[in-house]
């Protein structure tokens, strides 16, 4: 009976791998596509000295005080260098 069961739970999660694997590929497109409105903002208001991950890195600190490792484990920033746009906003001011 625990054989059957285990198939019947395979079968379920292989039939939900491809509808998994779609969602994960909107919420990236929809993440690229919220980074191209913040850079386009930010071209609209002549702000040149920042880049559109580092606007949205600005907008999730707000008034914390986080560790790189901090803000990583959020899971916010896995594709860029978070401590190399930290470094750069600390030293644009």
């Amino acid at each position: 009976m625990a054989g059957g069961m285990r198939a019947e739970k395979s079968a379920v999660g292989e039939g939900l791998r491809p509808a998994y694997l779609q969602l994960l590929h909107l919420v990236e497109r929809l993440h690229r596509q919220l980074l191209d409105v913040i850079k386009d903002e930010l071209e609209r208001l002549g702000q040149t000295d920042i880049n559109s991950v580092q606007a949205l890195l600005l907008y999730n600190i707000g008034e914390a005080e986080l560790t790189p490792g901090e803000l990583r484990s959020r899971g916010h920033y896995l594709g860029s260098n978070v401590s190399y746009n930290l470094k750069q906003l600390v030293d644009k001011g």
